[in-house]
């Protein structure tokens, strides 16, 4: 145990994740919680997961698999058992060539290997994911292997539609629903009613798939869930929010649920908010190499300004949650507010609006500046005084961390402006604007190579390219060709020739023509190059950032 312990703790040391003062910091609680040392180091958030395996994977020569963009073969869970999946922490993901492909989070044992063995009859190939996504994936894959939702859901489904007297509970429905939509990864539950009926869709990957049509007489369930949700069953006239914190399977979820009134009933939108460590790594986010160093020197400035921009649903807070764990935060007071809290940040003292109470993001910075801080994050800067108070706090020596609504990172300026900031202000201090936006990744399980046509390559701006890839589309990703997403984005790092043209209030064009010359590459130059690479489709570049090229 203690050769282990001083192995991975150099290892970390060696790669620059971690330095002396993390690691006695983490031996010290170690000493409490009896815990190994990098599930200390994970926990605390001195590292991330995605460190901690990357590096060990670097050392074993394995190889790290990403689970979100990977689902399990059903013939290679079915020859193992859950309980021993958990205690080994192993996930069985596909058997080839009388091969099965094991990802694990630790040094491959002998334990493993004959678990494996015993279970499949082929000898293991083992691969590198995080703990925390190897036990998730290991709940939901097995429960979801022995319990056919969609069975449970017609079948409550005919028992609501045929209770005449309305008195059997849509409890189970629910359940059924909420199940439902871990399984197919979604993070918004549509309840939309019809003239004839009720319609049920989800958000995957960002886009909207409708599931199920359901007769009128289950309207009701929206009365049920207003009522989980704490919000008034009486008022069907006015919309309404609400919220209420459920598990499913062993993993908690804060639902916040929104109603609007439309001729034919209140349409509901329940978003799934899963409480989990934010103690992210920014290279796993999908950044490129090259532009980690430039994102790690934006991130260590002492004061000023760093934004993250881009429209709803675009990550902006999970990258704003990695760059702030990409900081030292054992030596710095980090203080947020957010509306809701999407990630717990172990080192963070993190805080969240409360309208009823009169507590909002204003009224949080007023607060902070008294709380000897280092680093703010608002969650959005989204009035005047919010803005001036974020610049306070950047002039007087901290480093302040927020997102703004804006489709570019030069077009943050005139956001900016907008909301009562000067050139001049603004010059001093803004140190960058990253905007970024989602795409979806092709299958790895059905993609394949074709030859572009002549507007596909006109709309990449490429005049040769022989092949591309997309997804057939397959029963892992539910027949899109899509699993998973990553990251397309733009860095606008100020330097001493962008503040001095924004002080002396340059207009947009002038802006554009400059950073331009400097090499500045656009959120659309970054989307052509995950299409070139085969990450993603040119269809899926065009859904996201339409016809222009920003």
């Amino acid at each position: 145990m203690a050769q282990e312990t001083l192995k991975i703790g150099d290892l970390l040391q060696e790669r620059g994740y971690i330095e002396t003062k993390h690691l006695d910091f983490a031996l010290q609680a170690q000493k409490v919680t009896k815990e190994k040392l990098g599930q200390v180091l994970t926990r605390i958030g001195i590292v991330s997961e995605y460190d901690l395996v990357s590096t060990l994977g670097r050392q074993l020569n394995l190889r790290y698999i990403d689970l979100d963009k990977m689902v399990p073969e059903q013939d290679a869970l079915k020859r193992f058992n859950r309980n021993v999946c958990l205690k080994l922490k192993i996930l069985p993901l596909a058997s080839k060539n009388g091969q099965l492909l094991v990802a694990t989070s630790e040094l491959p044992n002998q334990q493993m290997s004959q678990a494996c063995l015993r279970y499949s009859g082929s000898k293991p190939k083992f691969v590198l994911a995080e703990e925390s996504k190897i036990v998730s994936s290991i709940y939901n894959y097995f429960y979801f292997l022995e319990h056919p939702v969609e069975e449970g859901l017609e079948r409550e489904t005919r028992i609501l539609a045929s209770d005449s007297t309305m008195t059997t509970s849509p409890d189970n429905f629910i359940n059924f629903l909420l199940l439902l939509a871990v399984k197919k990864r979604a993070t918004d539950i549509h309840i939309r009613p019809m003239e004839h009926g009720i319609n049920i869709a989800l958000r995957i990957d960002g886009v909207l798939h409708s599931q199920y049509y359901l007769p009128p007489q289950l309207k009701r369930i929206i009365t049920s869930l207003k009522l989980a949700a704490g919000m008034d069953i009486s008022e069907q006239r006015l919309p309404q929010d609400g919220r209420w914190t459920t598990e499913v399977l062993q993993k908690r979820y804060d639902i916040r649920v929104s109603t609007v009134i439309t001729p034919f009933g209140e349409n509901m939108v329940m978003r799934l908010l899963s409480q989990e460590k934010g103690v992210f790594s920014l290279e796993s986010l999908g950044f490129f190499p090259e532009d980690m160093q430039k994102l790690q020197r934006i991130f260590e400035e002492p004061y000023g300004i760093v934004l993250l921009t881009g429209p709803t649903g675009s990550g902006k807070s999970t990258t704003l949650v990695a760059g702030l764990t990409s900081i030292d935060l054992l030596e710095k007071n980090a203080l947020t507010i957010e509306n809701p809290i999407e990630y717990f940040v172990p080192l963070a003292r993190q805080t969240q609006t409360n309208e009823a109470a009169g507590y909002d993001f204003a009224d949080a910075m007023r607060y902070f500046l008294r709380h000897d801080p280092d680093i703010i994050l608002i969650g959005e800067m989204r009035d005047e005084t919010t803005a001036r108070t974020a610049l306070t706090a950047s002039t007087t020596g901290h480093l302040v961390l927020s997102t703004l609504h804006s489709n570019t990172a030069l077009g943050a300026i005139p956001r900016m402006k907008g909301l009562g900031m000067d050139n001049l202000t603004m010059a001093e201090t803004l140190i960058a604007v990253i905007s970024q936006r989602l795409v979806r990744t092709i299958c790895p399980q059905c993609r394949y190579s074709y030859t572009p046509s002549e507007t596909e390559l006109e709309y990449l701006g490429v005049k040769e390219k022989t092949s591309l890839q997309r997804g057939q589309g397959c029963s892992a990703c539910g027949n899109t060709g899509y699993l998973g997403r990553t990251l397309i984005y733009e860095i606008l790092a100020l330097d001493n020739d962008i503040r001095n043209l924004l002080e002396k209030g340059g207009q947009i064009f002038e802006l554009e023509e400059l950073v331009a010359n400097k090499g500045f590459q656009t959120i659309f130059d970054n989307g052509r190059r995950r299409v070139l690479d085969g990450t993603t489709t040119v269809d899926e570049l065009r859904r996201t950032l339409g016809s222009r090229k920003y």
